[in-house]
């Protein structure tokens, strides 16, 4: 007899995420020095992930996703998810001072309608996926990603608290779920999957307004393995049905270069899921965002056992 069960502990997603800004001198919230260097944040970030048989999801603000055209269709070939990202202050001109949390809906509608524009132009498609620059969001953020169409994101960095940035995610859900219409702190039934980046919640960071991230950039190796390690023991023995792990870093560092602290630090990451996932009896599911939402909509969590 074949019996359909859900399997509590079996796999875990992993998707690794770029935030792919424009060139610093436009870009006020920060960005690689230039073109150049960005090309090869990209491509090396892109070869340590492949050669690890892991995938994952560019958010690409609609600058970047024009200077690196070519590079993008040839990374969604690869199976890479190409998606958006969004600073005001960095969009076309500079005309929008705040962060996206400090605008209405219908601010952020507008604003979000013409990046849209701009990336779709750019690369010949419509972005599906989203997370904003900051992590910046209010309770109307979700409403407009879903009523613009997108259908998952990561927008989220659970126990951040900066409220200059428009970002305060104190209490958030750290798993994926379905989002709130009208509370972006908490699950919900609206048509839009969240999957935050994964933190430490007990390790703080920038004058202990930020739990420390998986971000590679944001602390020491050892740091990250901690992090890697308590998270996905938290995930197994609370038997948390769907499990992930989302790492980011930014086309600022030069992922290229064999020798760099950057890109030592993201081999030593990546060794990590692998034996921690081992440690706990997870099976890695290399994923981009989308797909982990597609999983989870396919019932992909669910195992067959015959019995």
């Amino acid at each position: 007899m074949l019996v359909i069960i859900v399997v509590l502990g079996d796999k875990v997603f992993v998707a690794f995420t770029m935030d792919c800004e424009r060139i610093r001198r436009y870009s006020p919230p920060g960005g690689p020095e230039s073109w150049e260097l960005s090309e090869r944040a990209i491509r090396g970030f892109v070869q340590v992930l492949e050669d690890n048989g892991l995938s994952g999801t560019f958010f690409i603000v609609p600058e970047t996703a024009m200077r690196h055209r070519d590079l993008w269709l040839e990374l969604k070939e690869r199976g890479f998810e190409l998606a958006l990202h969004y600073h005001p202050q960095s969009f076309r001109n500079g005309e929008w001072r705040d962060y996206l949390g400090g605008y209405s809906y219908e601010e952020q509608k507008m604003q979000l309608s013409e990046a849209i524009k701009d990336w779709s132009r750019a690369l010949g498609m419509r972005p599906e996926s989203f997370r904003p620059g900051n992590f910046s969001a209010n309770d109307h953020t979700f409403r407009v990603l879903y009523d613009l169409g997108f259908r998952q994101g990561s927008v989220s960095s659970p126990e951040r608290n900066l409220p200059k940035y428009k970002a305060v995610w104190v209490g958030a859900n750290p798993y994926p779920h379905h989002v709130s219409p009208t509370n972006r702190l908490v699950e919900g039934n609206l048509e839009f999957f969240e999957i935050p980046v994964t933190v430490d919640r007990d390790k703080r960071v920038w004058n202990g307004k930020n739990a420390l991230e998986l971000r590679v950039e944001m602390a020491e190796l050892d740091d990250h393995r901690e992090t890697v390690d308590k998270w996905l023991q938290h995930l197994v023995e609370n038997d948390i049905p769907i499990k992930h792990v989302v790492a980011l870093t930014h086309n600022v560092f030069d992922y290229s270069d064999r020798m760099s602290e950057m890109r030592k630090r993201l081999e030593g990451i990546i060794n990590y899921v692998y034996r921690f996932s081992d440690v706990y009896g997870l099976n890695v599911i290399p994923s981009t965002i989308k797909q982990i939402h597609m999983a989870v909509h396919e019932k992909d969590y669910i195992s067959t056992k015959e019995s």
